[in-house]
């Protein structure tokens, strides 16, 4: 029998002199057999205490408040030490839903590189299969670089025949010097016969003045010495090979190294389209299947967060029923305080 209903028995003895029937006493199930059981949840080793008796037992609670309602204490009081069993037996729980959402952070971070590097990897693949080889033409620039080395040879060779005539002695180094001057004072990419720009006289005479100049030196050294025809074609020759082969040279260097980079990007380019249809392929599967790992991860901490989100509601829950049991009670009671003597109210509370 509770206290409310020994306060009931008390009015009904002043109020009808015969006894009253008995009601047998509501059956109450316990407020921790309500709960339903706690899934398992990775929460700290250490054991938690468990609710205190009264804390646990309806009746037991109703008892509470009846004793602070009669007896004019302050609920505030009783009230602040449910708040903090439930406060301790929440905080574990809150620990865990800390450690869940960081780590649930941490996934997504990680999730979200390897997206990152999948989506790169991606687009780089796609474009590179894209892409086409750029035309070179190596092969031919060097047949071109090796003949003008060829011409380039036979020119020297014919100048030092022609400065002989003059120079018997010292015609080894006199025919490197003119070689080197006609061959190689051009400095311009490409030649004035070749250029479709405007020319000036300027660019005339400083392209045109040292291999005519060389080519007339040589022609003077074997003037003497052929018939004129034959000097005129030794003029025209090596004036036209300074002004011809020195360029196709110096041309064909040039154009080798830029045929070079383009043979060499086409060949890192195939390099990369085989990579991309086996390797750059195995990473992007691989990525996909740690991200799936990395989800299920997720998914499992995400169920169990919600878990541990529930029993938070569940226990705030229960503090509030708590609470609201037990003002409930001592509302009732103080509400009778003033309808009973003295020795009731010690009857009852005793």
């Amino acid at each position: 029998m509770n206290w409310f209903k020994k306060i009931k028995r008390y009015f009904r003895e002043e109020e009808v002199p015969a006894p009253a029937e008995e009601v047998s006493p509501q059956a109450v199930i316990p407020l921790s057999e309500t709960l339903p059981e706690m899934p398992a949840l990775p929460v700290p080793g250490e054991e938690e205490d468990e609710f205190p008796h009264w804390l646990t037992s309806e009746d037991t609670l109703r008892d509470e408040g009846v004793i602070y309602g009669l007896s004019g204490t302050d609920p505030q009081e009783k009230i602040g030490i449910i708040a903090s069993i439930y406060k301790k037996h929440t905080a574990r729980y809150i620990r865990t839903q800390e450690e869940l959402t960081e780590k649930i952070g941490e996934l997504n971070l990680v999730l979200e590189k390897k997206n990152s590097a999948l989506s790169d990897l991606s687009l780089k693949a796609a474009g590179v299969l894209q892409q086409e080889p750029r035309e070179e033409n190596i092969l031919r620039v060097t047949v071109g670089l090796v003949l003008s080395l060829g011409m380039c040879a036979g020119n020297y060779f014919l100048i030092r025949e022609g400065i002989r005539y003059g120079f018997p002695e010292q015609a080894e180094w006199i025919a490197w010097g003119v070689f080197l001057t006609g061959m190689f004072s051009l400095y311009y990419t490409t030649s004035v016969i070749h250029n479709e720009d405007r020319v000036t006289w300027r660019r005339v005479l400083e392209e045109l003045g040292m291999p005519l100049a060389a080519s007339l030196f040589v022609y003077v050294q074997v003037v003497a010495q052929m018939p004129w025809y034959k000097s005129l074609g030794f003029l025209l020759f090596t004036f036209f090979a300074f002004l011809l082969s020195g360029k196709l040279f110096l041309g064909s260097l040039a154009r080798l190294k830029k045929e070079f980079t383009l043979f060499k990007a086409n060949r890192h380019l195939q390099q990369e389209k085989t990579a991309a249809g086996t390797d750059w392929k195995d990473d992007m599967e691989l990525l996909e299947k740690d991200m799936e790992k990395i989800r299920l991860e997720k998914w499992k901490i995400v169920s169990i967060l919600n878990e541990t989100e529930a029993a938070i509601n569940r226990l705030n829950a229960d503090k509030e029923a708590v609470i609201n049991l037990f003002l409930s009670e001592y509302h009732l009671a103080k509400d009778y305080k003033d309808r009973l003597s003295g020795t009731q109210i010690s009857k009852i509370i005793r």
